[in-house]
């Protein structure tokens, strides 16, 4: 897929932030190449790893509230095996920056038309806090320790205190069960919306996907799907938080400061990476799956963000695909550090 191709290959959509929370969404291509339906700004995507960004929006929430802390042990929430070498158990704040001590297991995170439950053991086999190892499996625990606080389903909980609180209405985590299976009504019709306008996902050389679409174990690591429009809704008031203004929605200037901040070892805060950027922190999250693929940069010190999505497998990852070129010109088309 190249940006020029605006009719019959998949979709490419470009989200920019400005100060004051304004954001601008343009979508090119086909939503489904097979029906030929077009992609919208009201088409939903497989956002893939970039729920891990708002899986710690979540647990910062909880924390703010007083239902978990941080720095707690999660086995002072959900159980989980320790290995004797690895001395203890991680805290939430490990788990979100993927310092846990965990190997995610070979085969436990494959993809299926509607999302099995993570079928091995988690367990922490490294000392918590002291390498960075990127784990699928480390937000598994988070999901659970989220829903053992609340007593609702990590996708309720979410859908309470991320979309709902942002007027998102088709933006929700989707395991690909019927709206129907879900109690909560919010949640229910936001998963309506995203079934009803879910693109296809598409290989590396465009043809659609088998079945169309896959969906992952673990929700809260790769669970989440929206549309471009709201992606620029989150990015716009996350930005303005990181930024440390206090009239953001979710996240309040110390809250912001915490996610950023990387505790383990450079660039890696909760839930996102945190790059150098030449007026400031560049906060970044991405994802990629079978048949998508996006990547969004926020530049706080700019007072902006942008995001590039595609329902494609470019077969490469974003630095040399068309979601890493188109972001890095229009980075600086706007004077924006990459």
């Amino acid at each position: 897929m190249t940006p020029d191709d605006t009719t019959t290959g998949p979709a490419l959509a470009v989200v920019a932030t400005g100060p004051g929370g304004r954001h601008r969404t343009t979508v090119t291509g086909a939503a489904d190449v097979v029906t030929g339906a077009p992609a919208t700004t009201g088409t939903a995507f497989h956002l893939c790893s970039s729920a891990k960004l708002v899986t710690a929006v979540v647990v910062l929430r909880l924390a703010r509230t007083g239902d978990l802390a941080l720095d707690d042990d999660v086995r002072t929430y959900v159980p989980v095996p320790v290995a004797p070498t690895a001395g203890r158990g991680p805290t939430l704040r490990e788990l979100l920056a993927h310092h846990g001590g965990i190997t995610d297991p070979d085969g436990a995170f494959e993809p299926a038309a509607v999302a099995p439950p993570v079928t091995v053991d988690v367990a922490v086999d490294r000392p918590p806090g002291t390498a960075f190892g990127y784990s699928d499996a480390g937000y598994c625990l988070v999901e659970r320790a989220v829903e053992a606080v609340t007593g609702t389903p990590f996708a309720t909980t979410a859908h309470r205190l991320v979309a709902e609180p942002l007027g998102l209405r088709s933006t929700a985590f989707w395991d690909g069960q019927p709206a129907t299976a879900t109690e909560d009504p919010g949640l229910r019709a936001a998963l309506t919306a995203v079934a009803a306008t879910a693109a296809s996902g598409h290989d590396p050389a465009g043809a659609r996907v088998p079945g169309a679409r896959v969906h992952y174990p673990g929700l809260a690591a790769s669970g989440l799907w929206g549309t471009p429009d709201e992606y620029g809704t989150l990015l716009a008031d996350l930005t303005r938080s990181w930024s440390g203004h206090d009239d953001a929605v979710l996240l309040d200037p110390a809250d912001a400061a915490a996610m950023l901040r990387c505790d383990g070892e450079p660039g890696i805060g909760l839930g996102a990476f945190v790059l150098a950027g030449a007026h400031g922190p560049v906060v970044m999250t991405q994802g990629w799956g079978v048949g998508f693929q996006g990547q969004a940069r926020a530049y706080p010190a700019d007072g902006g963000a942008l995001a590039v999505l595609t329902n494609q497998d470019p077969g490469v990852e974003q630095a040399g695909s068309v979601v890493g070129t188109t972001l890095r010109r229009l980075a600086a088309e706007r004077g924006w550090a990459a």
